[in-house]
């Protein structure tokens, strides 16, 4: 992907499902996506206090909202997190942002101010994503222990064409 190693770290807030009108069945997921975070953390258990202006790079956050079946790009996205209980966290946070119906209509400047409960699900190691690519448990570990704190993890699962290392809960405070 020409992506520099390194962990970036996603974070995904889904809200209520939009409705277009008061007696329409039909229901459209709305999810906060912010991409290409970069805290300068090595275990999941260090994320409690960070926001998204500690993200340090080496790419430029991405942030949308999937609004009415489409990404639309926002112009600002604030949020902070605070440990909640084991691997939850408490997210309050804002977005600003120009928003499009399904009929096409631009509302400009929209603000949502936001506070909701999320789970930390774990890290990822995408081998399709790396050069050279991965092709054994080992290879994953060896690849993101110089990243990331491993004992914070439990050992990694194949799941969906992905190394996926759960959250260590049981020396977790909280």
């Amino acid at each position: 992907m020409g992506v520099p190693r390194a962990v970036y770290w996603s974070c995904n807030v889904e809200f209520d499902p939009l409705v277009r009108k008061a007696d329409d069945e039909e229901n459209w997921p709305c999810t906060l996506l912010c991409d290409w975070i970069t805290w300068p953390i090595r275990s999941w258990r260090q994320i409690d206090g960070l926001t998204l202006a500690d993200s340090a790079g080496p790419l430029e956050l991405e942030a949308s909202l999937y609004f009415f079946n489409q990404h639309q790009p926002l112009a600002t996205v604030e949020f902070s997190l605070r440990r909640a209980v084991a691997n939850s966290f408490r997210v309050r946070g804002r977005l600003l942002g120009d928003l499009e119906d399904l009929d096409g209509r631009v509302f400009r400047g929209i603000t949502a101010n936001f506070e909701v409960l999320v789970e930390f699900a774990g890290l990822l190691v995408v081998p399709e994503n790396l050069e050279p690519k991965l092709e054994s448990e080992a290879q994953a570990l060896q690849a993101l222990r110089n990243y990331a704190d491993l004992e914070a993890y439990e050992q990694p699962e194949w799941h969906d064409g992905k190394w996926l290392f759960r959250p260590k809960l049981d020396t977790a405070p909280g």
